[in-house]
């Protein structure tokens, strides 16, 4: 799987929690993939669970990664 490259303004965007220029960021299909998971709770969950969410925290500044 290929990691996704955001750019400067999408990674602003995630540090202030501004999740409608981070989806306006994705493309159709991504759009559609990101709703399929949002509907579904144990999907959340095995996703919050990962050691890519922990990462993405520690890289977001947060403070339980």
């Amino acid at each position: 799987m290929n990691s996704p490259k955001f750019d400067k303004k999408t990674i602003e965007a995630a540090k202030k929690g501004n999740t409608d220029e981070l989806i306006k960021s994705l493309s159709k299909e991504d759009k559609e993939k990101l709703n399929s998971i949002l509907n579904d709770k144990s999907a959340i969950e095995n996703i919050l669970k990962s050691p890519q969410a922990a990462a993405l925290l520690k890289a977001f500044g947060g403070k339980n990664g």
